[in-house]
């Protein structure tokens, strides 16, 4: 009885997630505006956002990350969606293993740009 009580949550993500917001634009399959909102956290399989909006799982996207040089784009599919704290977190999963490399490397360079900013706050 007791050991089901002690028994740690398991975790279900393949790849670790890393939190870090970073603008990004990201439009809707089949639609021709894009809307602007942050990222919540990356990892080389996909990454979550914040936004207003439900997306529905199963919707592909097309993500831009404005604020990293060079620009480029990925594609990715909703896998979740849930309502929190007033906002909506939106989970994707990349597409391409060549996309999520990439975003493997935004990843770092988001993480170098935390360092230096704590580095130099100091």
């Amino acid at each position: 009885m007791f050991r089901n009580i002690f028994k740690k949550k398991q975790e279900k993500r393949k790849y670790p997630r890393h939190p870090v917001e970073i603008s990004i634009d990201y439009k809707i399959s089949g639609e021709s505006t894009s809307k602007t909102d942050l990222t919540h956290n990356i990892s080389f399989g996909g990454l979550c956002f914040q936004t207003r909006s439900e997306v529905t799982p199963g919707t592909l996207l097309t993500l831009r990350f404005p604020t990293i040089n060079p620009n480029f784009e990925v594609a990715g599919k909703v896998t979740w969606c849930s309502a929190k704290r007033g906002k909506v977190e939106v989970g994707v999963q990349f597409l391409d293993e060549n996309d999520a490399y990439r975003a493997r490397m935004i990843e770092e360079i988001c993480h170098l740009k935390e360092l230096q900013k704590k580095h130099t706050a100091n």
